[in-house]
């Protein structure tokens, strides 16, 4: 299979993926450009879904990602 990026959030694997000369995009980049290119209004409801989810999200991550999709309150 043939693939620009690998969609990974573990910071170990992507470690791996990095040692290894593989392209990563996490999960909240993916909902950043999404948001970019028009595909999806709001990232904020997107994220607190995420939060919600077992993945850890750390508050700083999450007001960085707000941030940059333009959201922070």
């Amino acid at each position: 299979m043939s693939a620009d990026k690998l969609l990974i959030d573990d910071r170990r694997g992507r470690k791996v993926a990095k040692i290894n000369q593989i392209s990563t995009i996490g999960s909240l980049e993916v909902l950043l450009a999404a948001k970019e290119k028009g595909l999806v209004v709001e990232v904020t409801p997107l994220l607190r879904l995420l939060e919600k989810s077992d993945i850890y999200l750390s508050p700083v991550l999450m007001i960085t990602v707000l941030e940059l999709a333009g959201e922070a309150g």
